[in-house]
Formats: structure tokens, C-alpha cells, sequence
């Protein structure tokens, strides 16, 4: 017996279908948990097939993008390095970044953001999805502690979910980090993550700041329905405080509200989130 729930699996796959459809995408995966425990409800890809005549599709779609793909992040990543700043207490959200008008200049490599920011806040910087603001947190926060933060949130690592084939992503060791590899760290670029890790690491900010292994198999039964074996969910570490959960939780919820991700936003839900775009070769 599996932790999906039917009718919500439904409901993310004609979502999720319909979304590739209207941006004419090559395709697309979507994960819906239960923060405190690690439970899948929903496990979705597109393009589909059946698996009773599997033969039938192309073999390139026969596997589970969400644990099998890892992607650069993007900005979808800077709620880690923030919540590196804040919890270590090296930056608070009220804190003050030059935005250098859009265009930042370090070891050669330029920085751009899409709008040019002069002063902002470091919620700002988060809210807007400023890659220069981020950069310029990330290098007060120093690459020891953000590779630190990484790795808590479980980059880098399997996830450890009882399907095949799962991908532990890129994170480079960090004696090979240079200056600019850091840098681009900050904005989610120069690494890569799966879609399952990076819905867990979100999880884990929902959950207070505790992470979980997830959860797919809820229990298993015999032939007489007698039960054998029950799962239940697993505390892999914590990560961040309460408290500094909390204040992202918050920062996120002004991301939906007047930031990037306003068409997220559902009315009557306080919904938290943060848009990402990446570049591809």
C-alpha cells in the first residue's frame, strides 16, 4: 500500500500536463509531500506511458524524471543560502545590499540581474530574486559554511526513496570551488539537484526546519490482508532552527504575494514558494 493518493496523483498529472502543453516543454515532472512526514502523495511526469506496453514508447521516457534528472536549480536555491545567512545569524532579513544597477563585475565574470536594484533588503534580494544581492550574501556567509548547508539539506546525496535508478545529483567537492564557482552557487547555477531533493529541502523549512527521508510505501500486507510490515516516517536530520524556518517561511510567503511568483498564488491559501530559471547549453 503506497503513501499516493489517487485523486491528488490525478489532479498533479492534468496539471502538470497542461503546463507542458502551454509552454511547449519537452517535459516535466511534479512532486506533492507532506512536509512533517515525508509522504508522497503525488509522483508525476510527462510525456506518459503505459507500463502495461511499455515497449510501445520511446525507451527516453520510460524513466522517473523526478529522481532519475538532475537540473540546475536556478534561483529556486537561494532559500539555502539564506538559510544559511540567517541561521548562523551572519546576515538578518532587514539587512542592507547594493545591487551595483543590475551588473556586478568579480574575477572577470559579470553578474546580471533582470531588473537593476540599487539598495534592497536581504528578504529583498529573496522576494525579487536578486542573483547580485545573493552573491553578495553568499560571500559573507564564505563557501565553507553554504557547502555546509548544502549538504544538510541532503544535495549531493540520495534521498534514499525505495524506487530505481536515483541520480545523488552534482555538487562539486569544495577544495575545487574557485571564487566565481561560489558565486554562482548563490543563484543555483554550477550545480545540480534532483526534483525529489529539492521538494524534500523545501519540506524541511515547512517541517520547522527538520528534514525527512521520504516516504512512498505505507505498509504491506499478505494474501489474507494480514498486515506484514508498516513504514513510518523517518527524521533524518535537522537542518535549521524553528525560528529561522519561520522567517523563510515568511520571506516565501511575500515571494507569492508581491515578488516573482505571483501566479502562484491561490485565493484564501497562504501559500510560500519561489520561482527558478536556469540556463541550459
Amino acid at each position: 500500500y503506497l503513501t499516493l493518493d489517487y485523486q491528488i496523483q490525478y489532479v498533479t498529472e492534468e496539471a502538470l500536463k497542461k503546463a507542458v502543453r502551454k509552454w511547449h516543454a519537452k517535459s516535466g515532472c511534479a512532486v506533492v509531500i507532506v512536509p512533517q512526514t515525508g509522504e508522497i502523495l503525488a509522483l508525476a511526469n510527462y510525456p506518459p506511458f503505459d507500463p502495461n506496453y511499455f515497449w510501445k514508447a520511446n525507451p527516453n521516457i520510460w524513466r522517473n524524471r523526478a529522481i532519475t534528472d538532475a537540473f540546475e536549480p536556478g534561483s529556486t536555491f537561494k532559500p539555502i543560502l539564506l538559510a544559511a545567512a540567517l541561521n548562523e545569524k551572519i546576515w538578518s532579513r532587514h539587512d542592507i545590499i547594493y545591487g551595483e544597477k543590475g551588473r556586478y563585475k568579480i574575477k572577470g565574470a559579470v553578474f546580471h540581474d533582470v531588473k537593476p536594484f540599487g539598495w534592497m533588503s536581504v528578504e529583498h534580494a529573496v522576494i525579487y530574486s536578486s542573483n547580485i544581492g545573493m552573491v553578495k550574501i553568499g560571500e559573507k556567509v564564505g563557501k565553507e559554511c553554504f557547502y555546509q548547508y548544502i549538504k544538510k539539506f541532503g544535495f549531493g546525496e540520495k534521498t534514499g526513496i525505495h524506487l530505481p535508478g536515483e541520480a545523488s545529483g552534482l555538487i562539486r567537492p569544495l577544495k575545487k570551488w574557485t571564487e566565481v564557482d561560489t558565486d554562482s552557487a548563490c543563484f543555483g547555477q554550477g550545480l545540480a539537484v534532483t526534483a525529489l531533493q529539492l521538494t524534500l529541502a523545501y519540506a524541511a523549512i515547512a517541517n520547522k526546519g527538520t528534514l525527512m527521508y521520504p516516504m512512498l510505501i505505507k505498509n504491506i500486507k499478505d494474501a489474507k490482508g494480514k498486515e506484514i510490515k508498516i513504514f513510518k516516517p523517518r527524521v533524518k536530520r535537522s537542518v535549521i532552527s524553528p525560528q529561522t524556518a519561520s522567517l523563510i517561511k515568511n520571506i516565501l510567503h511575500k515571494v507569492v504575494e508581491k515578488g516573482t511568483g505571483q501566479m502562484a498564488a491561490i485565493p484564501g491559501y497562504k501559500i510560500a514558494g519561489k520561482t527558478g530559471t536556469a540556463q541550459k547549453i
